[in-house]
């Protein structure tokens, strides 16, 4: 089942964010571990600055997704939803899971759409992701993001 996240999944959300936060690609997101950032960033988004979408099965947290709206960088007037975090527990992978975070993420922003809420929405995926098309449900190759 898949529903909109509340303060009082907070503890497993940020439990999911630890465990993603291991596998990242990358040092400084490894050592991403300011709590007080983290829960101000989370109550901001359940306030409205975005949503939360959680993954249950038989009663348990087993993934989300994390989007947040915001202004477009490059012009304030058009306003996006971007996903920040998408999570799924490694024993739930290869399931239906992902696909329904992915569809109810695409959902809501949508409906965001429709509403005039939001002009766009875009989602990323990290390089150890697994390696899905974001083409076939409609998603238009838009960037590469390279660090060093």
């Amino acid at each position: 089942m898949i529903r909109q996240a509340n303060k009082f999944d907070i503890e497993a959300i940020v439990k999911m964010l630890k465990s993603y936060r291991e596998k990242a690609p990358t040092q400084f997101l490894k050592e991403a571990d300011n709590r007080e950032h983290i829960d101000k960033l989370l109550a901001n988004i359940l306030a409205g600055a975005g949503f939360i979408l959680l993954a249950e099965k038989d009663d348990e947290v087993v993934g989300m997704v994390i989007a947040a709206q915001h202004p477009n960088i490059w012009n304030p007037d058009v306003s996006q939803v971007s996903e920040i975090a998408f999570w799924v527990d490694e024993e739930h992978r290869g399931g239906k899971v992902a696909h329904r975070l992915l569809h109810g993420y695409i959902q809501q922003c949508e409906e965001w759409k429709q509403e005039k809420r939001i002009q766009f929405f875009a989602i990323s995926k990290m390089v150890n992701s697994p390696d899905l098309s974001y083409e076939k449900f409609g998603f238009e190759k838009l960037e590469e993001t390279w660090i060093k």
